[in-house]
């Protein structure tokens, strides 16, 4: 199935969940379709100077989360006292035109291709690592593989495209300050099951971590331990491309924490506590129906 065929089964299942189950389709249109675009017309710019020398920013996107990706980089430059230097990866299908929209509001982002981690020498002493970096069918280890090796930073926040952030996230920038002791993830609501060969999969413990946020030290990540993640993960089981990033993140570092559940949030309702939400694939129609509408309002 080619990517124009998905991206249109795509909309339609959005477009019953925001009718069907959330009851707001009224909303949903007018807040995709025009209220988000407007802030292409917007000529400021929305990042904030660098002030951490020690830290990087990293978000995967593509051409279609374009809009969706500036409302949540505005929202974080916003809310974050500890700025570095952003790292926008293209997952391929940017074009010329989004780089050059993602460059007016952020000017200092580097924008990375796709292939440069593989036309370096970086995975050379790691061949299970360049093996699954360069199967396509893993494109969300670029998350981990490329924002690891991309940047020499001694801390590395990684942060998703459908997040959006109303409150400065406290935990987050102290770690930062702190020199990240620990690594930080966001809780999951269920299990990201990662299956591994002989019928084995991944503990339940680190299935229950979500990559929608990740800081850590590169002193923390293990990169053997990377290495043995992968030699371990079950290549016939189709079901491992989704989540096999999650769980790499969770197998792989150290002094690794759950942010605190009820102010990092997906499934849950917002509330005064709400520091940040992950508007997850499933439930991406309530970042327009409810995310902009909190969003404008601050």
């Amino acid at each position: 199935m080619n990517r124009k065929i998905r991206q249109l089964k795509l909309e339609f299942f959005y477009l019953r969940r925001a009718f069907f189950e959330y009851k707001k389709l009224g909303r949903y249109l007018y807040n995709r379709f025009f209220l988000a675009p407007q802030i292409l017309k917007s000529d400021k710019i929305f990042e904030k100077p660098i002030n951490n020398s020690d830290l990087s920013i990293h978000l995967l996107t593509c051409h279609r989360d374009l809009i969706m990706t500036i409302w949540s980089l505005k929202s974080f430059y916003k809310v974050a006292r500890e700025v570095g230097q952003l790292y926008v990866h293209d997952d391929d299908s940017l074009t010329a035109k989004d780089k050059k929209i993602i460059n007016k509001f952020f000017p200092k982002a580097i924008i990375v291709e796709p292939r440069e981690v593989l036309k370096k020498n970086y995975l050379a002493q790691y061949p299970l690592m360049k093996k699954f970096r360069e199967n396509e069918d893993y494109f969300l280890l670029k998350k981990i593989i490329d924002t690891y090796f991309l940047s020499d930073k001694r801390i590395h926040l990684i942060i998703d495209s459908d997040l959006l952030w109303f409150e400065t996230p406290e935990e987050v920038m102290a770690e930062i300050k702190n020199d990240c002791q620990n690594s930080l993830m966001m809780a999951n609501n269920s299990f990201s099951h990662v299956y591994f060969k002989q019928g084995e999969e991944l503990a339940m413990e680190l299935a229950n971590y979500n990559s929608g946020i990740v800081l850590y030290k590169k002193d923390n990540f293990d990169l053997p331990k990377m290495e043995e993640y992968l030699s371990r993960v079950d290549e016939q089981n189709k079901k491992n491309a989704h989540f096999i990033e999650q769980g790499g993140f969770a197998f792989c570092l150290h002094n690794l924490k759950k942010l605190d559940e009820k102010k990092y949030i997906i499934k849950e309702m917002m509330n005064e506590e709400t520091v940040v939400k992950h508007y997850t694939s499933p439930r991406r129609p309530l970042f327009y129906i409810e995310g902009l509408e909190k969003i404008k309002k601050l």
